[in-house]
């Protein structure tokens, strides 16, 4: 590999930890509760994205990758105690609705931002985000006035 190819990769890896680096630390602080742990975690994914970068790019969607692995170390960095955390969506949901709407409807983040964070299409997140509603719909239980 050129020395040239070889500083093109390693400025596309810094762009890609500018631009979502903070989104991560939010991500992984709202689902862990604990900053520091967060921010470790995040530290621990972007290493990970570091060492294989240029496979990444070669071989899949660096993002998407990036975010799977980001959702797999939060899941296993998570004390495993029921309510331990801030993470009741993903107790509730499966993680890719569960992802949607953390970071839409916790997060704030736009549909444009929060699907490509996630390494999806903005459609694609909008289903996730009707899926997650849908399923909370369902596990609703209304209380003895009728009330959700």
């Amino acid at each position: 590999m050129t020395s040239t190819r070889r500083a093109a990769i390693a400025i596309g890896y810094a762009a890609f930890v500018q631009l979502h680096h903070h989104a991560y630390e939010m991500y992984a602080r709202a689902r862990l509760g604990d900053r520091a742990l967060a921010a470790l975690v995040v530290q621990q994914v972007l290493r990970r994205a570091e060492l294989s970068w240029s496979t990444m790019l070669r071989e899949q969607d660096p993002v998407a990758f990036t975010w799977q692995v980001l959702r797999d170390t939060v899941t296993q960095a998570r004390p495993e105690l029921p309510g331990a955390g801030a993470d009741g969506l993903h107790l509730a949901l499966p993680d890719p609705p569960a992802d949607a709407a953390l970071l839409h409807e916790q997060l704030g983040m736009a549909p444009k931002a929060a699907a490509a964070l996630m390494g999806l299409g903005e459609p694609e997140l909008h289903v996730q985000l009707k899926a997650a509603r849908r399923l909370l719909a369902e596990h609703t239980v209304p209380d003895r006035n009728g009330a959700a």
